[in-house]
């Protein structure tokens, strides 16, 4: 009977219509500031994901702010000597028995100024598997050249960077970084040159080189798997007990001490090349439905519980300060957008209470002829519902539409802010299921909410004098 009554009421008076289309507004606002902040979350993240930070990084547990970029505590702006994994083996092998992780890419860091002729430009370093590391993430284009292999030497930087300092593939490139009064200096080839998907002045700050030229360059102990030096015979037999003391003598008499080259320590013939286990990061890329905030919560309880002093984080920690000086920017976007909703839904508020007060004649004059408070308030409760809803699913479909045509309208950002800031080159956003289904729960909940303070001054009102005007 009341829903009857109150669909009649909605469509019987035209200021029904104007308070639906001014709710449909604001939802369809709503929807589209929803989409834009998922679609530009979702556009930073991938960026960063697909071209340097992976799923999952885990790092040693530190008391300043560490990224895969090294100590970033903003106090100094300084990069600090970066901590190694302990035990990396362990938490490896651990890693390697995850059927959710699909690879695994440990990681040294490091700063450095990388020189050719007259070029200087300081730029950050990444020590990895080249081939590895290309492989895994997909936002790299190798545009020229071939990435190295593990335990070769190499270096990748991006067209700008080499373009920077004049390189092309083959060139011999240096690396300098002060050690006191003095400098450590280290070079490599110029493996390949790569571009990423998005153009990022981030990104381009990154070089990747072999992992053993790194440790070189940032005086990194480099230390093995292995818990014994493999020799070869020749060396063998110079270190056995059984020589005697002539072996070290010359027919005068003097001691003599012989040199032995590597080769001869290290038998090449026997032994492969040990890995080593002196790393920084490792970055880990998870199967498509893989719950990344799940894992690193399963990770860190396998990591406290083994009493290892490491700890797995998400993308925008292992990004570090740059994506977080994006994500207070958009933060602040954020706020601006939704002060100006939360105005407009004000207003909206207002105009149903207002919608209600004026209908105190007619609500004095249904208790007069019988009627319930109960009554009273469920036609009124329904009322504002049959509009709110309708305002809900009216605003998510302009909402849709809205944004199907800022799609088609190829907005192109050319500022290196923005790019950033949107995690594309383009402004594109997507209405999901979420979005239309936020929207469409806020309408509902603006309904229940509204129509109780004006219903309960309306009843609080005596018949006789809500029928008399409320004179």
């Amino acid at each position: 009977m009341f829903l009857r009554l109150a669909f009649k009421n909605v469509i019987s008076r035209k200021s029904s219509f104007i308070i639906v289309l001014f709710i449909s507004f604001a939802i369809m606002l709503l929807v589209v500031t929803n989409a834009v902040f998922d679609s530009t979350e979702n556009g930073v993240k991938q960026s960063f994901v697909n071209s340097f930070t992976g799923d999952i990084a885990i790092r040693p547990l530190s008391k300043s702010p560490l990224s895969l970029f090294g100590d970033e505590t903003p106090v100094t702006g300084t990069l600090t000597k970066n901590e190694c994994l302990v035990p990396f083996e362990e938490i490896a092998s651990f890693i390697e028995s995850q059927d959710y992780i699909v690879s695994f890419i440990p990681q040294v860091s490091g700063a450095a100024v990388m020189e050719k002729d007259s070029s200087r430009v300081p730029t950050m370093l990444f020590g990895v598997d080249g081939k590895k590391y290309s492989e895994s993430m997909p936002a790299i284009r190798i545009v020229d050249g071939v990435p190295f292999s593990s335990g070769a030497k190499g270096l990748m930087l991006t067209t700008k960077k080499a373009a920077q300092i004049g390189a092309k593939v083959g060139d011999t490139v240096q690396f300098s970084v002060a050690d006191g009064i003095s400098f450590r200096i280290r070079a490599c080839p110029l493996s390949a040159v790569y571009e990423y998907e998005i153009d990022n002045a981030v990104l381009d700050k990154i070089a990747i080189i072999d992992d053993e030229t790194l440790r070189s360059l940032m005086d990194l102990t480099s230390s093995s798997s292995s818990d014994s030096v493999v020799m070869s015979d020749e060396a063998e037999e110079v270190f056995s007990d059984e020589l005697d003391d002539d072996f070290f003598t010359t027919d005068d008499g003097d001691a003599v001490i012989r040199d032995f080259s590597e080769s001869e320590i290290v038998s090449s013939a026997d032994s492969s090349r040990e890995i080593s286990t002196s790393w920084n990061f490792i970055v880990l890329k998870l199967s498509e439905k893989s719950d990344a905030n799940g894992k690193i919560r399963m990770l860190n309880r396998h990591f406290k519980k083994s009493g290892w002093n490491v700890e797995a984080v998400n993308w925008r920690n292992a990004a570090g300060s740059t994506a977080l000086y994006l994500y207070w920017m958009r933060m602040i976007l954020n706020v601006g957008i939704l002060i100006v909703l939360a105005v407009g839904f004000i207003v909206v508020n207002n105009t149903l209470e207002i919608n209600v007060l004026e209908r105190v004649a007619e609500i004095g004059t249904l208790r007069a002829i019988g009627a319930t408070k109960r009554f009273v308030s469920l036609e009124c409760m329904a009322e504002t519902l049959i509009m709110t809803v309708a305002s809900g699913v009216f605003g998510s479909i302009l909402g849709i539409l809205a944004g199907k045509i800022i799609c088609n309208l190829n907005i192109v950002f050319s500022n290196q802010f923005l790019v950033q800031l949107f995690g594309d080159s383009q402004f594109l956003i997507a209405v999901s299921f979420r979005n239309v289904e936020e929207a469409l729960l806020f309408s509902v909940l603006l309904g229940f909410l509204v129509w109780i303070y004006p219903v309960v001054v309306s009843l609080k009102t005596s018949p006789v004098r809500a029928m008399s005007g409320g004179k």
